[in-house]
């Protein structure tokens, strides 16, 4: 038993570091506003429902996104995934598509007593990765026009690493993710002009965060029938001013083409660890699951972030973030779970859809946001005299995000692979 928990750690920390190290060639444009691209941050098994999360809840699978469900947690559970795919960007003139891999959680809850539980995790929360270049005219001297080019780049991330807890009173479960955030954002603006005869200038803009954070949940279990259950649930937090150091950089610098290198001439202004503020928005979301025992489960969540209301970078409003929006739809169905044979009829498939509207706000359009979903739960084989139980769970997602008046429309495909190792840790030994 022991061996085999040790080689199961073993294995996960192999994986969080290659995924950790994976080199990704993804190229994202609109990471370029607000905090970057937003991370999926649901659970693997929500994935493949479309996203809800809000109601849902399980013995053996750790729903982070409301904490209140930690309540019902059986079996000490480690919970890993990765995830990958590509993106493909569309002007209307023209497309582009690159690739990506990422770690998207690690994660371990742990039942402490009956309707009590707890989880500590890590994952990603945003990214910002780009590269683009933009031919453009420049007037001088109100009277000479010449070909510049505008070159944007952007690195960087935050992460999230968090302890949380939920407890049930009755039917009602309530709970809190409590946690720190971390990480860099940096965006960079270069003009490049023709020739060798005027230096190109750069501007280099780091924000460096170093915050706590909240969120909490709770759900509400009706019973209906012998088998039959509805499941609420909700969760959210109010705005959190997230602690934060800036570093400016302009300078003039002189490029060469032929090896696409900068070398600095001269800097223009240089601060470095300037302290501020970033508010993140009030956050909400609330949903519904019906379900029936062992067999099959349906729901939808709703979920909104204030972003044009409340997200402020060192005091000042973003002009290119809006208040955003997604509604989700899914559920899973098992043929049947306690089948003797036959391992298809043990497997949960899911199938899950959304519709929304996403934070970056350019040219005063609006991004709509929508994709489709599909899962499945695949069961490991349960070692005989153990409590092991695991699942690996699969995820496959087609998003799409502008349209046909946006400046760019965007399509992901994304596979996510998630691994569940459940357990009764913690126990002690009654017999040597």
């Amino acid at each position: 038993m022991h061996r085999t928990k040790a080689s199961i750690l073993c294995l996960f920390g192999a994986v969080f570091l290659l995924a950790n190290n994976a080199t990704a060639q993804d190229n994202s444009p609109y990471s370029r506003y607000g905090l970057g691209d937003l991370n999926n941050n649901q659970n693997i098994v929500n994935r493949g429902m479309g996203g809800v999360s809000q109601a849902y809840s399980d013995p053996t699978s750790v729903n982070f996104i409301n904490p209140a469900s930690y309540s019902n947690l059986l079996l000490t559970s480690l919970d890993i995934a990765v995830e990958g795919g590509a993106r493909n960007i569309n002007d209307g003139g023209g497309s582009f598509s690159s690739g990506f891999g990422t770690l998207s959680y690690l994660q371990l809850g742990i039942p402490i007593k009956k309707k009590w539980g707890m989880n500590l995790g890590l994952r990603p929360v945003t990214r910002v990765s780009y590269n683009i270049q933009e031919p453009v005219t420049g007037n001088f001297f109100d009277t000479v026009r010449l070909p510049l080019i505008n070159r944007y780049e952007g690195s960087g991330g935050l992460y999230q690493v968090y302890a949380g807890t939920g407890v049930g009173i009755g039917n009602f479960s309530i709970g809190v993710n409590i946690g720190y955030l971390f990480g860099n954002l940096e965006n960079n603006t270069t003009i490049i002009y023709p020739g060798n005869t005027i230096f190109a200038s750069r501007r280099m803009n780091r924000i460096s965060y170093n915050s706590f954070f909240y969120k909490a949940g709770v759900q509400y279990k009706a019973k209906l029938t012998k088998d039959m259950d509805l499941l609420l649930g909700a969760s959210g937090s109010l705005n959190q001013n997230m602690s934060a150091r800036r570093a400016q950089l302009h300078e003039s610098v002189i490029y060469d083409a032929s090896t696409n290198a900068f070398t600095n001439q001269d800097t223009v202004l240089y601060t470095k660890g300037a302290k501020g503020t970033v508010v993140y928005p009030t956050e909400f979301g609330g949903g519904f699951m019906l379900r029936k025992a062992d067999k099959w489960q349906v729901g939808a969540d709703f979920n909104t972030t204030s972003w044009q209301d409340n997200f402020k970078v060192f005091g000042t409003p973003d002009p290119e973030t809006q208040n955003s929006y997604k509604m989700s739809v899914g559920g899973q169905f098992v043929p049947n779970l306690n089948a003797l044979s036959g391992y298809w009829n043990r497997v949960a498939y899911r199938l899950g859809a959304y519709y929304g509207k996403d934070y970056i706000y350019l040219k005063e359009k609006d991004m709509p946001l929508f994709g489709a979903t599909i899962g499945a739960g695949l069961p490991v084989r349960r070692l005989p005299y153990s409590n092991q139980y695991s699942m690996l769970n699969l995820a496959l997602e087609v998003a799409h995000r502008g349209n046909s008046e946006t400046a760019l429309k965007e399509t992901v495909y994304r596979i996510s692979i998630g691994f569940t190792l459940s357990d009764r840790w913690f126990i002690k030994r009654k017999y040597d």
